[in-house]
């Protein structure tokens, strides 16, 4: 869109031009400046060349400075005590049971086979 008076909105030099009155209320009215069609893919191409700078530099040194590792062995060392003992031993003997459980069943099948194969022989 075309601006009236031919001056272009995202011009820098226009920008500097603006009164100190004029910054406080383009702010507090929150509407964005108007920009014509053409400046969309100069932006977006200035900003991707930016981006990767951005990415592959990773966070500031400040935030990485910031993080505490004193705690991390106590808290890792707090996540194996999740389940209460009481239950890790049901669990272990429930698991238990089920593998005697497992055994009775393959042997009833083994020997439900062996008596289908009896009675054909019989009949």
């Amino acid at each position: 869109q075309d601006v009236p008076g031919g001056e272009d909105p995202a011009d820098p030099a226009r920008e500097g031009s603006r009164s100190q009155g004029d910054e406080l209320g383009s702010s507090a009215s929150a509407v964005p400046a108007p920009f014509r069609a053409d400046d969309v893919l100069k932006i977006l191409r200035e900003f991707l060349r930016d981006f990767h700078k951005l990415r592959d530099e990773g966070p500031p040194r400040e935030i990485q400075d910031v993080r505490d590792y004193s705690k991390d062995g106590e808290y890792w060392e707090s996540l194996t005590r999740i389940l209460p003992e009481r239950t890790l031993k049901l669990w272990d003997a429930l698991g238990a049971a089920l593998l005697e459980y497992h055994k009775v069943l393959t042997r009833r099948s083994e020997l439900f086979s062996e008596a289908v194969a009896l009675q054909r022989q019989n009949s």
